[in-house]
């Protein structure tokens, strides 16, 4: 579990300084704040994301990608990506490094000795903690169950 609760609408009571506003100055300003005229909380944030956000299946009434579901049931499997020459990549990370004899520029030139040669180059996944190049197939549905507080830096 993290360390630490990030602050959502109810922060800390500070007073105005150098670097610092003042919360109730603030509290004049912007009454009609839903944050400042005590209809919103912390519990009814969280609640009100876990259940827009977070639910097992969300919709955005089809504006742009439709239904979605939230487990990520339909994450793809890496594992079942053809990879090859004539075009196709040479790993399902990246493409096929290897270049056509004849022709350089032409993709379907591209001879099926590249894979091993990308295979060879990979990398170790990417800059953050963990296996970057594990197959969203494997690591989507554990990611998914996890609800907010519950994602662990290098653990998740």
């Amino acid at each position: 579990m993290p360390t630490h609760k990030q602050i959502k609408v109810e922060s800390p009571v500070r007073t105005f300084g150098l670097g610092s506003s003042s919360t109730s100055n603030l509290k004049i300003i912007y009454s009609a704040s839903p944050v400042n005229d005590g209809s919103l909380s912390d519990v009814l944030v969280e609640e009100l994301y876990q259940e827009l956000n977070q639910a097992p299946v969300i919709s955005d009434g089809g504006h742009t990608f439709g239904t979605i579901e939230r487990d990520y049931q339909e994450s793809p499997n890496l594992e079942e990506v053809a990879v090859g020459g004539a075009g196709l990549p040479g790993s399902p990370y990246g493409p096929n490094i290897a270049v056509s004899p004849v022709e350089p520029h032409n993709p379907a030139g591209i001879p099926e000795a590249g894979v091993e040669a990308t295979a060879n180059a990979r990398g170790g996944g990417g800059a953050f903690q963990g296996d970057g190049l594990e197959s969203p197939h494997r690591t989507s549905q554990r990611i998914g169950r996890r609800r907010i507080g519950e994602l662990i830096f290098g653990k998740s």
